[in-house]
């Protein structure tokens, strides 16, 4: 690691125009891959630096740091692994696995038998004919072997649970009504193939109330999750690509005026409203399939007219925030001046970190995020959870073990000509 930060500071000395006291380099990489942020000075402000030298950090080991590099080359970076650094935005955010959940343990598996035992469930008769041969599909259809199967049912079990920022992420979905369990994915999906636009084919074993066990979906991609057919039973797909017309809408108020919240589609899954004014939200309350709102820069944003409707997912900012009770309602993001929470029975993800609330007072959720000030007034632990409003990556590790995770640091010093 010493080799690899020392050829990342000798290119930012060599590239950035000279003038800055001091760089700051935000980083995380893993196997070639890398998501930065450098600033200059303790103005924080954004410079540009190509930085190909990052693809040699973390292609032994993941790796998270923040180095100081000065104008004479000399460096110190603080190491570690296992945050999620988001530099977005300054300050950045950290998030940890406060409760690490068990990682499903990797099986090499050569039948469908195997497949079942490893994921413990029992796939329809119809599933086992195929992988025989006396069934075919269509052309355009690739199927796993039933180790793919495996081995894609795990990576998308790993994926639901590594990146709390992700829980709770509303789907749009194209179907019958109620068909599938509108969720990004579920344990009881079966991977079976893709399709030549590299979508993600499974068996549903856990329908929603309007579906049938052992019918076909499409996972979510460049497009909505989608209904493909009863079972596998000659399965063919659909002549064209599912799109998101009708399903979600942004549009910003200022430009459009009232009248375009009147004109919305009832079919609507997700709405995001720029710069709403004195909009009456109460417009919105026929869209019956809402599920997903989005309120941007808004003023006085009163939504309690919205309480009937299936919203399980709302971000909202304003000067004056009234929220519905919505028992369905399952992530909550709010922004402004003293909030006051309503009954969320179900809520599972939290986002309060610019708004004024009675901390001790937050419900349990699996997924909380709160600024630096926020945290020191609260005592919950819960799986997931997030500081936003530090800046300094050294006390954001000692933010993780005073709630009981004890992250790897590394500092590595040097000099570079």
């Amino acid at each position: 690691m010493q080799a690899e930060l020392a050829a990342v500071a000798h290119e930012l000395i060599t590239t950035v125009e000279p003038g800055f006291g001091f760089l700051t380099l935000r980083a995380s990489c893993s196997g070639g891959a890398s998501t930065h942020r450098l600033t200059a000075g303790p103005s924080e402000q954004d410079v540009f630096s190509p930085l190909g030298s990052l693809r040699q950090v973390g292609l032994d080991r993941p790796a998270v740091f923040e180095m100081r590099v000065d104008a004479d080359g000399t460096f110190e970076a603080l190491v570690t692994r296992d945050v999620i650094q988001g530099t977005s935005y300054l300050p950045p955010s950290y998030t940890v696995l406060l409760k690490p959940r068990q990682r499903p343990v990797r099986h090499e598996v050569s039948s469908l038998a195997e497949v079942e035992a490893a994921i413990g469930v029992s796939l329809p008769r119809e599933v086992h004919e195929l992988y025989a041969g006396r069934a075919k599909v269509d052309d355009d259809i690739c199927l796993y072997s039933p180790d793919d199967i495996l081995l894609t049912w795990q990576m998308y079990i790993a994926m639901e649970e590594e990146d709390p920022r992700e829980w709770e992420q509303p789907v749009l979905y194209a179907g019958p009504p109620n068909a599938v369990r509108t969720v990004r994915f579920h344990p009881l999906w079966v991977p079976i193939g893709y399709n030549d636009w590299g979508d993600t084919l499974c068996v549903d074993l856990a329908p929603g109330p309007g579906g049938r066990v052992g019918q076909v979906i499409q996972l979510a991609g460049e497009g909505p999750l989608t209904y493909v057919a009863a079972s596998v039973a000659g399965l063919a797909l659909p002549d064209s690509y599912p799109g998101t017309k009708g399903l979600e809408e942004h549009f910003d108020v200022a430009d459009h005026g009232p009248a375009r919240v009147e004109a919305l589609p009832q079919t609507l899954q997700a709405v995001t409203v720029r710069e709403p004014g004195d909009l009456d939200f109460g417009l919105l309350a026929r869209l019956t399939s809402l599920r997903q709102l989005r309120v941007v820069r808004g003023g006085s944003v009163r939504l309690s007219a919205l309480a009937h409707l299936p919203l399980e997912r709302l971000e909202v900012s304003g000067y004056e925030v009234e929220l519905p009770a919505c028992d369905t309602l399952t992530a909550l993001v709010v922004e402004g001046p003293f909030v006051d929470l309503p009954p969320l029975p179900n809520l599972r993800v939290l986002d309060v970190s610019k708004a004024e609330v009675d901390i001790e007072s937050l419900p349990e959720v699996d997924y909380l995020v709160l600024n630096a000030a926020q945290w020191r007034r609260c005592s919950m632990t819960p799986a997931a959870a997030t500081l936003t409003g530090e800046s300094s990556l050294a006390r954001a590790l000692t933010w993780a073990g005073e709630r009981g995770v004890e992250l790897p640091r590394e500092v590595i010093r040097g000099r570079v000509a």
